[in-house]
């Protein structure tokens, strides 16, 4: 007895299931994360709970990548530097944003309530006890905030200047010839080593020697306050120039074993954010009654551990020795001073000419 073979019935093939695909760029997704773009992958947003939870965990991702950042940058001097070369970055801020977020918070907190100015107060009436009590607190709160560059202690010694005459008219007050003694004592209004010795040019001068001469007239009207408030303004642009710059002088320091240049220039972005930060704390605490009352105390503690601060940043990331960083610490420094000074006259003269 024969039997038919059963015949097999085939069954359709089922289509595969498509891989998910990013949908900004429309490349394959093998994760959470799309590997040509970086956009992550997640379902579009529909309801207001679903955009709220998006926008906590956003916010609050952010803010432990901001707050681990500042920690580490205040107490671990050298770390960041290392960390990032080290490949480890997505747990903190990029370096270069980083720098720039909190050098433009310094320079706002630094600049609120201390427009810098040093004009006379002849147009504003006679001196009194106030305006003599308010010029001494302006040059301490601007000398404790800015340090002793030159441009700023300059202008701290003018103020003081100016509260010592205007405290020694209120002590002539009823004795003419006394007053009159005090005035003539004045220094002339131009005061910039700038404009020593200008005179008008002749019309066949040259471009610079006029812009120098339209400068002086409007610092001699203007009694220096235009130039200085300028200089002010222009020092963030200024560090710009002044990194780079210093980073080149610690590529020819450390030339064995072989750096980067970028590796120098990073190790000052990190250290230049810590000095910003730990000057923009100083600045508010001074606002605070309690602490404004200990102004030197504290002024002395925050440059001690900025000097101890960069001394120990070199040793972390360069892993020297303590005396051969020491050597260097001592030799950068000057180096410091001089390219300060160099890039501020840059500074003061640019903004001079752009009045």
């Amino acid at each position: 007895m024969s039997s038919d073979p059963v015949p097999v019935v085939s069954q359709p093939e089922l289509p595969a299931p498509q891989a998910p695909t990013c949908e900004n760029c429309g490349k394959p997704l093998a994760g959470e994360y799309c590997a040509a773009c970086g956009q992550r992958h997640e379902p579009h947003v529909h309801t207001l709970g679903h955009f709220a939870s998006e926008a906590f965990e956003t916010v609050t991702h952010a803010d432990s990548r901001l707050w681990r950042t500042l920690g580490y940058l205040l107490v671990k001097p050298g770390f960041l530097s290392r960390e990032f070369f080290n490949g480890k970055r997505a747990r903190y801020l990029p370096p270069f944003r980083l720098y720039i977020v909190i050098s433009l918070l310094f320079f706002v907190v630094a600049g609120l309530g201390n427009h810098v100015s040093i004009d006379d107060d002849d147009d504003e009436g006679p001196p009194t006890a106030a305006k003599v009590e308010n010029l001494k607190k302006a040059a301490d709160q601007m000398e404790a905030q800015m340090g002793n560059t030159p441009g700023i202690s300059k202008a701290v010694a003018e103020m003081r200047r100016k509260a010592a005459e205007q405290q020694a008219e209120l002590d002539a007050a009823g004795d003419p010839s006394a007053i009159a003694k005090i005035q003539a004592a004045k220094k002339p209004e131009v005061r910039t080593d700038l404009c020593d010795g200008v005179t008008q040019p002749t019309a066949d001068a040259g471009w610079f020697a006029q812009a120098r001469w339209g400068m002086c007239q409007k610092i001699s009207k203007m009694r220096g306050e235009d130039l200085l408030n300028a200089v002010v303004h222009n020092i963030p642009r200024a560090m710009f120039v002044f990194l780079p710059l210093l980073a080149a002088v610690m590529k020819l320091l450390y030339w064995r074993p072989k750096r980067y240049y970028v590796e120098h220039l990073l190790f000052l972005v990190h250290n230049h954010a810590f000095v910003f930060l730990a000057f923009t704390i100083m600045a508010v605490s001074l606002r605070i009654p309690v602490v404004g009352e200990h102004l030197g105390l504290l002024a002395a503690a925050i440059w001690l551990y900025v000097i101890y601060y960069i001394f120990r940043a070199m040793r972390v990331y360069y892993e020297q020795s303590r005396w051969l960083t020491f050597g260097k610490y001592l030799f950068i420094g000057f180096a410091y001073i001089s390219a300060a000074a160099i890039v501020l006259a840059g500074t003061a003269l640019y903004s001079a000419l752009t009045l």
